[in-house]
């Protein structure tokens, strides 16, 4: 007599599969990413890069008595950024005999649609980390093809002298040289509130309203502060420990938030952080840690001398919504579409990817503001 197959029990009792929906204990949340979608989609419609040009200097005037020569010499006061939108793809592959029995009554949940959402959420996921990093092979400090990705914080909000949150600093932005011919228009200096050995401090309110100030031009103030929940946390503790925040709920995402001047204060998952940063589900790795300081960056960064480590710790973001783009492409299978399967020719895997051309401008650098080097 063989061995049993299985226990009474089982042999003759079905299971519970409960609650009937797969649980996500894996992505994140991005209320910046998704306000930014919101607030600052223009579609891309077609063309090779898209161009956006910009004022970098006056003309020539002065002032003159009755019979003086003017200077009708013409310069040259526009310049311009080019951006081409960059290309992600999610895998999505699947064996015919799975999806053949994955279905009819006795299939809880759809394997094919499971595998469809989680390719939609690995998309925004990455698209949320990419948002914070560069899109530049220059200058950086990981070896994952980083010229194909979208041009991000680190990389928009930077001077061209001084260390970024990742440690790199950029010369470049858009394909424009920065502190040249254009000078500093397209410049903005990261903030870092640590002391002067590298060791990361305490957030402040004067720290806080000196940047909201210095990316603020006339009517133009920041209107979106995107903060890790760490330093979300410790703006809430320090900053009016007296007083009761206003609070209010994001229209867009539904998190709770609070208002610093006329921003709202968000806490973003995926935000650069020490205590709370979580890794790309693609490239793996990309919290902050450390990096040797920049040989001149610039004084009002507060960064430490030349060559000493600073660490990281957690990170602050002000955006001026109305200087922000971010292009998706209107065609179809490649804004977050899926291309269909296509079946393997040695055997019966299908595989299909879901598709998103897109990219992310900051039309005006001078108005958007970083700040690291905070801790508890």
């Amino acid at each position: 007599m063989s061995d049993p197959i299985g226990t009474e029990l089982a042999l003759t009792t079905l299971y519970e599969v409960w609650p009937r929906v797969v649980k996500d204990h894996f992505f994140l949340n991005s209320p910046k990413l998704a306000h930014i979608r919101d607030h600052c989609s223009y579609p891309y419609d077609g063309g090779q890069y898209t161009q956006t040009a910009f004022i970098y200097a006056p003309l020539i005037g002065a002032w003159y008595a009755i019979g003086d020569n003017f200077n009708i010499t013409k310069p040259q006061t526009i310049g311009g950024t080019v951006f081409t939108l960059r290309q992600l793809e999610v895998n999505v592959s699947e064996f015919k005999e799975n999806l053949s029995l994955n279905r009819g009554p006795l299939a809880v949940f759809s394997l094919l649609q499971t595998d469809l959402k989680n390719a939609i959420l690995t998309a925004s996921a990455m698209t949320a980390i990419a948002s914070w990093r560069h899109g530049q092979a220059n200058g950086a400090t990981i070896t994952d093809n980083r010229q194909k990705m979208m041009n991000g914080d680190s990389e928009a909000i930077n001077d061209g002298i001084t260390n970024s949150w990742d440690g790199n600093v950029f010369p470049t932005y858009g394909t424009a040289t920065r502190n040249g011919v254009i000078g500093s228009v397209l410049n903005s200096v990261p903030l870092w509130v640590g002391d002067s050995l590298g060791n990361p401090g305490k957030i402040s309110y004067p720290v806080l309203e000196e940047a909201y100030q210095d990316v603020s031009i006339g009517q133009q103030e920041p209107d979106l502060i995107v903060a890790t929940k760490a330093s979300y946390a410790y703006m809430k503790e320090r900053i009016q420990e007296q007083q009761r925040f206003s609070q209010e709920r994001d229209p867009i995402w539904g998190v709770t938030s609070f208002r610093f001047n006329s921003a709202m204060v968000l806490k973003d998952d995926y935000a650069p952080s020490t205590k709370y940063g979580k890794n790309d589900p693609i490239l793996g790795s990309y919290l902050p840690t450390v990096f040797t300081t920049a040989a001149a960056p610039d004084a009002t960064s507060n960064l430490p001398a030349s060559t000493l480590l600073s660490s990281v710790g957690e990170t602050i973001f002000m955006y001026n919504t109305k200087e922000l783009a971010y292009r998706l492409t209107t065609d179809p299978e490649l804004a977050f579409g899926f291309t269909g399967f296509k079946p393997a020719q040695d055997n019966t895997r299908v595989a299909g990817q879901v598709l998103a051309q897109h990219t992310l401008e900051y039309t005006s650098c001078r108005l958007h503001k970083q700040l690291y080097g905070i801790n508890a």
